[in-house]
């Protein structure tokens, strides 16, 4: 697959989900990834479902022994010697066991790229302790801004992603004549850093975010979950004002148009009145007007609306 990565050889030795969807991401832009798995310890993924299939379908897959003193480190060593990066999401005493700390890598091939993936930040006090996505969400307050799970791992995704611009930047190091370095990427860092903007807010206001209080979970009536007449549920992004006009215009409510983001008792009036005139037709009925004014206002769709099946 040509791409903006291609000729690049990435070897994937992580396991579950955050490494693997680096590798996947890096392998959607042409990378060669070659996942690496030691048959003494098979990707957990398999456990949880069509997650190794998604993750891994791209990479190219070596069985392989590699610890130091294992029949497969030859062959592993051999790997190294010609990749760019490599995506590891092992413990310290687990990764000098299987011969991939920085120091021995890097006598491999002085040019790789390493993206070690952890749970905490390495020189925190929490270095050693385990956590899945979970945990990193409730310790970094993310969680606190759901009345419950939000449904996907977001700890593991945006550290994928960090992860994946993060090696991306080194291998473009390397290539400019840089020696390779070592990058390390802290789930739980990564999901306090995209919370900056409502950590900024309160630490400016004191006041502390919650479900349904903030601008992205329903605070202003502009930006609300609404439910028309059949039960369908509605989500209106209507924040900028041009938008929330028109939406008040089709809903026959222009008395409302500068009352978007309205709080309190006549916020909670705003968004009554919003819901009232929702519910006195099905979403049938109001679709082709919100279709046309193109005013950020889309039904809540299921998966089974979405995704056809078997593909």
């Amino acid at each position: 697959m040509k791409g903006p990565l291609s000729g690049c050889v990435i070897l994937d030795c992580s396991s579950l989900l955050p490494g693997p969807r680096v590798g996947k991401l890096m392998a959607e832009k042409g990378a060669r990834v070659i996942k690496i798995e030691n048959p003494a310890f098979p990707d957990r993924a398999n456990d949880l479902g069509p997650f190794y299939n998604d993750l891994n379908s791209k990479k190219e897959k070596v069985s392989l022994a590699y610890s130091p003193g294992e029949a497969g480190r030859e062959e592993f060593e051999g790997w190294v010697r010609q990749a760019n990066g490599i995506i590891e999401g092992f413990r310290p005493n687990a990764k000098l066991q299987r011969g991939l700390d920085s120091h021995t890598l890097h006598a491999l091939n002085p040019k790789l790229s390493i993206l070690s993936l952890v749970g905490y930040a390495e020189e925190g006090p929490h270095r050693d302790r385990p956590g899945h996505d979970m945990n990193f969400q409730a310790l970094s307050g993310c969680l606190s801004l759901f009345h419950d799970l939000p449904g996907l791992p977001l700890a593991d995704l945006f550290g994928a992603y960090e992860g994946a611009f993060a090696l991306t930047a080194a291998i473009h190091e390397a290539s400019l004549g840089q020696p390779g370095k070592r990058i390390c990427v802290s789930l739980f860092e990564t999901l306090k850093q995209v919370q900056s903007s409502a950590i900024a807010i309160y630490r400016t206001t004191g006041e502390v975010p919650r479900p349904g209080e903030t601008l992205f979970s329903g605070k202003y009536p502009c930006y609300h979950i609404y439910q028309a007449g059949c039960g369908r549920r509605v989500s209106v992004g209507a924040i900028e004002k041009k938008f929330w006009t028109q939406t008040c215009q089709i809903l026959g409510l222009p008395e409302l148009i500068e009352k978007g983001y309205t709080t309190g008792i006549e916020g909670q009036n705003v968004t009554s009145r919003v819901q009232s005139a929702l519910s006195s037709r099905p979403w049938a009925a109001w679709a082709a007007l919100f279709d046309s004014a193109q005013c950020c206002v889309e039904p809540i769709l299921e998966y089974s609306e979405v995704y056809p099946r078997g593909l």
